[in-house]
């Protein structure tokens, strides 16, 4: 791969992309004829390009089919000023583009960002917000199969459910009119390297991703090779299950959006728990966080769900969700209320406040 701070040494540098047909090109094809709703024709396209294999291969590929899909395609860099060489890595971007006759933006941090999550959440914001200012419906980036498995297995470990089990789909709402979009999802990571190789692209590998400090590169470098040992379509395989729970997810939306309308519960704070406790508990559980997220803005975890349905078969007078809001049990149904625990609580019959319950 290389040292960092330069492209690979087996590329040969910046070149205008040629009018080769391969087998990465047909794959990906085939694959948005499939699905148009990824990348429709005629879609301007803002692509976030990093200099690493997987951006670099999405880049070229689109721009050779850009011919076959009339797409406008500018480029992202985000510069998060991470490494020392980061600023060598835009200038690397900047040049690629310029050979490729693309368009690039550079957008550089204020000051070095604090772990990764800030630098990822920093990467999106400015993306979108460029997206707005060109006019751009769609943010492609280079995700893969690879990405995927290690999502899954991150979230995994971290307890979640389905929908985190699922999530890094190929499509997303980032804000109205704005999708952040993921053609690659069906490539794995040595899909990308290779087709990098084989169309000779000057990869700017990131010492970064070597710094074991970081969950995601644990997962990698030690986690994903190890399952791959067990079985060698493993990547494809959890890549393949996030997409079947993602799916699976997206229909117990559905059928807990037809529940709380039949319970009138869409348009209302409150909510009857006999109601819920009458579903199957992954569909009240479902009911249960939709209808916390439509009417605070937020969704409760799983355990917090899970406390939450407990507690329906044993009510209480009030109990914590976060963030200032509160659930409160009142005349046979559950409501949700704003504002510190004093203020939330109902009057006792002597007048004063009773004490919220315990949440455990």
């Amino acid at each position: 791969m290389g040292h960092a701070g330069s492209p690979t040494s087996d590329s040969p540098g910046p070149q205008a992309p040629s009018t080769t047909w391969s087998g990465w090109h047909h794959r990906l094809h085939r694959s948005l004829l499939a699905s148009p709703e990824l990348l429709p024709s005629g879609a301007s396209l803002l692509v976030a390009v990093s200099g690493g294999q997987d951006s670099l291969c999405l880049l070229r590929l689109l721009q050779d089919l850009q011919r076959l899909h009339h797409w406008s395609l500018q480029v992202f860099h985000g510069d998060h000023r991470w490494r020392p060489d980061s600023a060598a890595n835009a200038a690397h971007v900047q040049s690629l583009c310029t050979a490729w006759g693309l368009t690039c933006h550079l957008e550089v941090a204020p000051s070095r960002l604090a772990g990764e999550a800030a630098a990822r959440q920093w990467r999106y914001d400015r993306a979108s917000a460029l997206c707005r200012h060109l006019g751009c419906g769609q943010l492609v980036t280079g995700h893969t199969a690879t990405d995927r498995a290690e999502t899954l297995l991150f979230h995994l470990c971290r307890g979640s459910g389905s929908r985190g089990l699922g999530s890094l789909r190929p499509q997303r709402q980032l804000a109205p009119g704005l999708r952040v979009t993921r053609p690659l999802l069906h490539f794995s990571r040595q899909d990308t390297l290779q087709c990098c190789q084989a169309l000779q692209l000057p990869i700017w590998p990131d010492a970064s991703n070597e710094d074991q400090r970081l969950t995601r590169n644990r997962i990698r470098r030690r986690v994903l090779p190890e399952l791959e040992q067990v079985h060698g379509a493993a990547v494809a395989h959890m890549a393949a299950c996030a997409q079947q729970l993602a799916e699976e997810s997206d229909l117990l939306d559905q059928l807990a959006r037809e529940d709380l309308s039949i319970m009138g519960a869409q348009q209302s704070a409150s909510l009857s728990p006999q109601a819920l406790a009458a579903l199957p508990r992954p569909l009240a559980s479902r009911c249960l966080a939709l209808w916390i997220q439509d009417h605070t803005g937020w969704r409760p975890d799983r355990q917090q769900l899970n406390q939450l349905l407990l507690s329906l078969s044993r009510p209480k007078t009030m109990a914590p969700l976060g963030r200032g809001w509160w659930l409160r049990w009142r005349r046979g149904r559950i409501h949700l209320q704003q504002g510190n625990s004093e203020m939330a609580c109902p009057p006792t019959s002597h007048g004063s406040p009773s004490p919220p319950a315990d949440p455990g």
